[in-house]
């Protein structure tokens, strides 16, 4: 089951300039569609409301839905409003927030929400220290990169890193928002050696897969797909938080696939909704090196692979194999050996 979080708020942003954050909770998405939206498309329940204190009516309508933008410490952050009184309640679609943060500059005028893929809401793409990538002199443990070292991307070639960036969160952070905990990839997965060890990555985190199935689907033999749209509760599943994680993100002067663990995986890749999620100094940290990104989403270029939403992973997951070897991917449209399951 998949969770979102709902945040009580002490204000209505409508009528305050700045709102607190007093509390938030994980609610579970029993939507019959992937977008939370006002009213539900299938006129049924969006997520499951009962936990929440003074919540009116349930998830079919919402009392209102309306977005809002301010920032916190700096940091852009949006949100969509679904209850402006007796309490008053947000889901973040941009940006970061933790229960007792000032949203401040929130603008004040009524512009009704537009309705928000779950998979949007911010969240983190990277790896968990400790996983293993091939390197021209072997395979390292991701932590042990600097900037400039060479790795094996998907091509064929060895690129330098350009940058490297950390994200621990705590057992406490991971319980607050358990939809960021780690996703975990058995040993053999998708066949001997395919991963060699279990592989650890964020939920969004991308994974190069080729079917027969996805071809004939999406005329593309290898795409990418978010590891929650693997999750199939034996082989690939989501660890519970009960001990914290570190996230490490890869990045290059392109978006590249990587071997990790003995299969392709995506770098880090700036689009607009991961920057929104990095905080105020990491993103200046990315702006120094690619200062496009400030002024266009276009600014990094495009993905190494055609991008599979979760949605469409889960349909198809049970004929997926992964590529294999070095050099048999190539950027868009590439044609790839798989490893038979």
């Amino acid at each position: 089951m998949k969770f979102i979080t709902i945040y009580e708020i002490n204000n209505d942003p409508l009528s305050s300039t700045n709102v607190t954050v007093l509390q938030s909770f994980q609610v579970a998405i029993v939507d019959g569609d992937d977008a939370l939206e006002d009213p539900d498309a299938d006129g049924g329940q969006q997520i499951d409301v009962s936990g929440v204190p003074g919540f009116i009516g349930n998830s079919t309508n919402f009392q209102t839905f309306e977005t809002y933008s301010g920032n916190v410490g700096g940091n852009p952050v949006t949100f969509t409003l679904l209850q402006f009184s007796n309490p008053q309640y947000i889901v973040v679609t941009s940006g970061q927030v933790q229960v007792g943060n000032v949203i401040a500059g929130t603008n004040n005028s009524i512009i009704t929400a537009p309705p928000v893929d779950y998979d949007t809401l911010p969240t983190f793409v990277c790896f968990t220290a400790g996983s293993l990538i091939q390197t021209p002199t072997g395979m390292r443990r991701i932590e042990t990169l600097h900037p400039g070292d060479p790795v094996y991307v998907g091509d064929g070639s060895v690129k330098p890193v350009r940058w490297i960036g950390r994200r621990r969160l705590s057992v406490a952070e991971l319980k607050q928002d358990p939809h960021l905990c780690p996703i975990r990839i058995r040993k053999g997965s998708f066949g001997k050696g395919c991963p060699s060890r279990d592989l650890l990555v964020s939920p969004q985190h991308r994974i190069a897969v080729s079917s027969v199935s996805m071809e004939l689907y999406y005329a593309d033999p290898v795409m990418l797909a978010p590891a929650k749209g693997l999750i199939d509760g034996t082989t690939i599943t989501q660890e519970p938080p009960d001990r914290g994680v570190e996230y490490i993100h890869i990045l290059f002067d392109q978006h590249e696939l990587v071997n990790v663990e003995g299969i392709w995986s995506e770098s880090f890749f700036p689009g607009a909704v991961t920057l929104g999620a990095l905080a105020a100094e990491t993103k200046r940290e990315l702006y120094d090196l690619f200062p496009k990104l400030m002024t266009t989403d276009a600014g990094y270029g495009e993905t190494a692979l055609p991008v599979m939403k979760p949605y469409e992973a889960r349909l198809l997951k049970r004929d997926f194999s992964v590529p294999l070897g070095t050099g048999h991917l190539s950027q868009r449209g590439a044609r790839v050996r798989p490893q038979q399951t």
